[in-house]
């Protein structure tokens, strides 16, 4: 193979293998992906253990090694994304008086790279900066999920049923979740994280095809319907203000409840 098709394939590899992270995936599986045949892909992926890109685990499947994830701690310390959002989410947190999230899909989990608290002085700190959860739990990783095929929805929920187990939802309530936060336009949740916490999570692309989700929580006696919906048109109007686009049109002014 010529050098630039290498890297491709190298780096579809490594995306793949991202994806997935930490469940694993076969060598074999990595080869259906990418189309390619069993021996380049053993080949390319070799190289990329070689480098601590990816690690092999007793059961022969790879994830991700110790390099990528240096590599994606350090570009989320100061990822441009995080420059851009900050004033929204500032802007948030002093308009709701709450606790406001920046969360990017990481493989099957959302990743929290910056938070703003607001001046309420019980706050619901869900998620810490650096901070990991698999998709589907919390406003912020539904918000993300429902931009997902239900196929792959499925897929992810048996991969983690471990995670779920505990405090749910379902795959059935998931599904229901998901479905009410397609129509509604943003992702409305409660105890889903902790018991007494409730959350308004919206989703935005920042590229072509990618999206983060801004997520606002706060404890559930200061979030009745109304404030949500309350609380959804601001994260709407502040993203549009900031030329980003959300998955809620609906940006009419509402009065604080």
């Amino acid at each position: 193979m010529k050098g630039p098709q290498t890297v491709i394939r190298a780096l579809t590899l490594l995306r793949h293998i991202a994806a997935i992270h930490p469940h694993g995936i076969a060598i074999g599986a990595l080869a259906e992906l990418t189309e390619l045949d069993r021996a380049t892909a053993y080949r390319l992926v070799s190289s990329l253990v070689e480098f601590g890109l990816v690690t092999k685990d007793p059961s022969k499947n790879y994830r991700l090694g110790v390099e990528a994830m240096q590599l994606g701690l350090a570009a989320m310390r100061s990822a441009p994304i995080i420059d851009r959002v900050r004033p929204v989410m500032q802007r948030l947190a002093r308009r709701t008086d709450d606790t406001v999230f920046l969360v990017v899909r990481n493989g099957d989990y959302g990743h929290c790279i910056h938070c703003e608290e607001g001046s309420y002085p019980v706050k619901a700190l869900v998620l810490q900066i650096g901070g990991m959860r698999v998709l589907g739990i919390g406003s912020a990783g539904v918000t993300l999920l429902s931009a997902m095929p239900d196929a792959e929805i499925e897929a992810l929920h048996k991969r983690h049923l471990e995670e779920f187990r505990p405090r749910g939802p379902s795959l059935s309530e998931l599904k229901k979740l998901l479905k009410d936060t397609r129509q509604r336009g943003y992702a409305d949740t409660r105890d889903l994280v902790a018991d007494g916490v409730s959350g308004v999570g919206m989703r935005f692309e920042i590229d072509t095809g990618s999206h983060a989700a801004i997520s606002v929580a706060a404890i559930k006696s200061r979030m009745n319907a109304d404030r949500k919906a309350w609380i959804a048109s601001l994260i709407a109007e502040e993203l549009r203000t900031s030329d980003f686009l959300p998955t809620w049109n609906e940006v009419k002014p509402r009065k604080r409840p």
